[in-house]
C-alpha cells in the first residue's frame, strides 16, 4: 500500500520527516518496506510511503485509515470530511425509485449494499490534482469516473464500482449466486464460465459483475454512458478470497474486502464519490438511495483489564496512559472497576474482537521499542523419553558404529509385496492396510515389514553400481485384524555384494548370515539381552539360511538369506542377507538397570567341555542347560568350536565349550568344582543324549 505523504497532511497535522514518520509506523506494526520520491507532470516531487499491511490491518489499506494511526501516535488531531452530511444538502434530481430497484438475495455473503443513481454526467478526462493523486500511488488515470472511484478507494479503503444503468437489462440490480456454467466476461478480457456458488452482481437477465471482485465488460462505463450506478457494499471475506483464487483474478477491491471492510463507511464513501462525480463530471444525484442492509452489525464490546496487560506486554502501565491510548483509536471506554474499562470498538475495526486485540493496539501505541525486552519466565516441565525411544536412539547409533547406512523409504508398497511379508511380526490372521487415496497404484498399501524398502534401495544402488551394501532403516511396519489397526516400530537391516576391498577383509569373500548374525548378536550384547536361535518358517526367506531369535518365549527378531524366487521379484541378482527386529520386544525383554559390581578378587577355575550331540540338538539349548546347572559357580559359557565331519559318527557334531567357575568369596578348589561339573555332564546327558567325546 503506498501512501503519499502530502494527501496524509490533508487529515492529519504530521510535520515529521518522512524517515522519522516511517520508523513511527514501523513500531507501530505498520512496517514501511520502502520511501519514494514520485515526479508528479511539471516537475513537482512528492515523498511516497509503501507500507507492508498484514492481514489483521485492512483498515490501513487507505490514506484515512493510516491518518488515524498518525494522529494517534502523534496525539494529533484528526480532520475528516463530512460527505454524508454534505449529500444530505445537495440538490437532487428525480427519485431513485422511478430509476432501479435492487434486491439482495444473498444477504449472508453481502450484509450491506448499497446503490445510487446520477444523471446527466459526462465521461472526460480527471483534473490535474486527482490525476496527480493516482499517479503518486501507482495508479493509472483512465477517466474521471473510474479515477473518482480509485481516489476514494485510495481514501477511503472502501471498493466502489459504476454501472452504466442504460445497459442494466430490466434497470434492475440483483446480488446472488451464479447458476452453473454462466458466462461473464470481465473488465480485463477474461471470459470466465461460472459455478453455482459463486457471488454475483446481475441484472435482470446476466451477471454483470464478480461481487467484490471485477466488474463486467457488458455493463461498464464509456465515453457515451449518461447515467451510471454506483455501487458500494460489504462483503463477506472469505466468499471474496474463494472467487479471487478460483478464477485467478486479483484486484485493489478484492485486496481489501478480503481482509474486511468498515460497514459504515459504505455510506460514506459512496456519498464522497457521488459528490466528486457531480463537481467533476457534472451530473445531478438522484434523490433518495437505496441501502440495503438487513441485519444491522451490533457494536462489538469488550472487557479490558489494565493488570492483564501488563502482565502480557511486561509494563507497568496506569489506567490513564492506557485509557488515553484506546481514545485515540477512536475506542469509546466507560470504566468499569478498578482499573478495568468497557470498551466500545469502532466499526472500522473489524478484526478486534478480543481483550488480547486492544492489548495490542495498546502495544503498538506504546510502541515496540519501548517495550523492554525480557526473557520468558515458567516452568518447564523436562520431556523423559520412552524406553522404545531410547531403544531406538541406541539402535540407530550402534548401527551407524557398525558401518551400515541409514535409508529412509516410503511406508506404502505393493499390495503383492506386502501381503508376502506379512507374517514379519504381525499376529497369524492379520490383514494389509489398504489406502484410500494412494499417490500411485505401485504405493496403494502400508508396508507391512520394513524390508522390501530396503530390498529396493538395494536393488536401486546395485543397478547404479554399488554392488557392495549394508543398509538400515528404523521405522513402522502397519497391519490390521478386523478394526483394530497394529503399529509396530521396527528395525531392519540388509547385506549384499563382497567385502570391500581392505586389509582386513578376506580377498573375494561376500556377506553371508553370518555377518548378520554377529550384528545381532551384537546389538543382543549391548542390551545385556541373551538370545535363543532357532529355526524359522518365515515364507520370505530360504528355509536352510534363516532362523529366530528368542527372549524366552518372546520373539526379538529374524535372520535369513532372500530366496532366489523372491529376489528374482526384486530383479536382484546376487545373494542378499536380512535382518529384521522388532523393537518393542526388544524393549519389554531389557534387562533391569545394570548396576555396578567390582572385579573379582579371587581367580576363576577354567574348564573345557567337548561333547558328541545329535546334529538336530541346537548348540544355544547345550549352553542354555549348561549354565542352568552350573549356577551360582558358572561365570561365563562361551561356544569355541563345533565340527562335523567324516571322523565323527553319521548324524552326530563336536561342541566344545570353554567354562569358568568363580567365587567372590573365596578362591575355588577342584573337589567344589568338580561335583558341578559333573552334574552338568549327567544333566546333558539325560536331556539331549550328549556324551562327553573322547580325546
Amino acid at each position: 500500500m503506498k501512501i503519499q505523504q502530502d494527501w496524509l497532511k490533508q487529515y492529519v497535522d504530521c510535520s515529521l520527516p518522512t524517515p522519522e514518520l516511517g520508523h513511527l509506523l514501523t513500531m507501530a506494526g505498520l512496517e514501511i518496506e520502502a520511501y519514494e520520491q514520485i515526479e508528479l507532470e511539471g516537475g513537482t516531487k512528492t515523498d511516497v510511503l509503501e507500507l507492508n499491511v498484514t492481514p489483521n490491518r485492512g483498515y490501513c489499506l487507505s490514506h484515512i485509515g493510516v491518518a488515524r494511526e498518525v494522529a494517534a501516535l502523534t496525539q494529533n488531531t484528526l480532520t475528516l470530511p463530512d460527505p454524508a452530511g454534505n449529500l444530505a444538502q445537495a440538490k437532487r434530481g428525480s427519485s431513485i425509485e422511478k430509476q432501479l430497484t435492487v434486491r439482495l438475495d444473498e444477504p449472508d455473503l453481502c450484509p450491506r449494499y448499497s446503490a445510487l443513481v446520477i444523471d446527466n454526467i459526462k465521461v472526460a478526462p480527471s483534473p490535474k490534482w486527482l490525476k496527480d493523486r493516482l499517479i503518486a500511488v501507482g495508479l493509472r488515470p483512465i477517466n474521471n469516473i473510474v479515477d473518482i472511484t480509485n481516489f476514494v478507494l485510495m481514501e477511503y479503503g472502501q471498493p466502489l464500482h459504476a454501472f452504466d444503468l442504460n445497459l442494466l437489462k430490466k434497470s434492475e440490480i440483483i446480488i446472488r449466486r451464479a447458476s452453473k456454467k454462466e458466462v461473464i466476461e470481465t473488465l480485463d478480457g477474461s471470459q470466465l464460465t461460472l459455478d453455482a456458488d459463486t457471488l454475483v452482481i446481475a441484472d435482470g437477465e446476466r451477471p454483470v459483475a464478480l461481487a467484490g471482485v471485477m466488474g463486467g465488460a457488458n455493463s461498464q462505463v464509456t465515453d457515451a454512458t449518461r447515467t451510471l450506478v454506483l455501487e458500494s457494499a460489504c462483503f463477506d471475506p472469505s466468499s471474496i478470497r474463494k472467487t479471487s483464487k478460483q478464477y485467478g483474478l486479483r484486484s485493489d477491491s478484492s485486496y481489501r474486502f478480503e481482509r474486511g471492510v468498515d460497514i459504515d463507511a459504505v455510506i460514506t464513501a459512496q456519498a464522497r464519490a457521488a459528490l466528486l462525480i457531480a463537481e467533476l463530471a457534472g451530473g445531478t444525484i438522484a434523490k433518495g438511495e437505496i441501502d440495503l442492509y438487513p441485519s444491522p452489525r451490533p457494536a462489538v464490546n469488550l472487557v479490558f483489564r489494565v493488570a492483564r496487560c501488563n502482565a502480557i506486554l511486561g509494563t507497568s502501565l496506569s489506567a490513564d496512559v492506557v485509557g488515553n491510548y484506546l481514545q485515540a483509536l477512536d475506542m469509546k471506554t466507560e470504566p468499569a472497576g478498578e482499573d478495568s474499562f468497557n470498551i466500545t470498538v469502532p466499526a472500522s475495526r473489524p478484526m478486534i474482537e478480543r481483550e488480547i486485540d486492544l492489548i495490542e493496539e495498546v502495544a503498538r501505541l506504546h510502541g515496540y521499542d519501548q517495550i523492554t525486552v525480557t526473557d520468558p519466565m515458567g516452568q518447564l516441565n523436562p520431556l523423559k523419553p520412552t524406553a522404545l525411544q531410547t531403544t531406538s536412539r541406541t539402535l540407530r547409533q550402534l548401527m551407524c558404529d557398525l558401518g551400515y547406512t541409514e535409508a529412509i523409504n516410503y511406508s506404502f508398497l505393493e499390495k503383492e509385496i506386502t501381503e508376502h511379508f506379512l507374517e514379519a511380526f504381525a499376529d497369524s490372521n492379520a490383514e494389509t492396510i489398504a489406502l484410500d487415496n494412494p499417490i500411485s497404484i505401485d504405493l496403494g498399501t502400508m508396508r507391512t515389514s520394513l524390508l522390501p524398502g530396503l530390498i529396493k534401495s538395494s536393488v536401486r544402488n546395485i543397478h547404479r553400481g554399488e554392488k557392495s551394501l549394508r543398509l538400515f532403516e528404523l521405522g513402522a511396519a502397519f497391519s490390521k485384524k478386523g478394526e483394530q489397526i497394529s503399529e509396530r516400530t521396527c528395525l531392519a537391516v540388509v547385506a549384499t555384494g563382497p567385502y570391500p576391498a581392505d586389509v582386513w577383509s578376506p580377498t573375494g569373500k561376500g556377506y553371508d548370515f553370518f555377518d548378520l548374525k554377529g550384528t545381532l548378536d551384537t546389538l543382543l550384547s549391548h542390551f545385556k539381552i541373551k538370545g535363543d536361535y532357532r529355526p524359522t518358517t518365515k515364507p520370505y526367506f530360504a528355509k536352510d539360511t534363516s532362523v529366530d531369535c528368542l527372549a524366552g518365549d518372546l520373539p526379538l527378531a529374524c535372520i535369513g538369506e532372500l530366496p532366489p524366487s523372491l529376489a528374482k521379484k526384486f530383479e536382484l541378482d546376487q545373494p542378499l542377507f536380512a535382518l529384521e527386529i522388532d523393537l518393542e520386544a526388544l524393549t519389554s525383554a531389557l534387562p533391569p538397570v545394570v548396576r555396578y559390581e567390582s572385579l573379582p578378587k579371587f581367580p576363576g577355575i577354567y574348564r573345557d567341555i567337548s561333547l558328541l550331540v545329535d546334529q538336530s540338538v541346537r548348540a544355544g539349548q547345550i549352553g542354555t542347560m549348561i549354565e542352568q546347572v552350573g549356577h551360582p559357580l558358572l561365570k561365563r559359557t562361551e561356544l569355541y568350536d563345533h565340527f562335523e565331519g567324516k571322523k565323527l559318527q553319521p548324524g552326530k557334531k563336536s561342541l566344545t565349550f570353554a567354562l569358568t567357575f568363580q567365587s567372590p568369596e573365596r578362591t575355588l578348589t577342584d573337589d567344589e568344582v568338580n561335583p558341578v561339573f559333573e552334574a552338568i555332564v549327567k544333566h546333558l546327558t539325560e536331556k539331549t543324549g550328549a556324551h562327553l567325546r573322547d580325546a
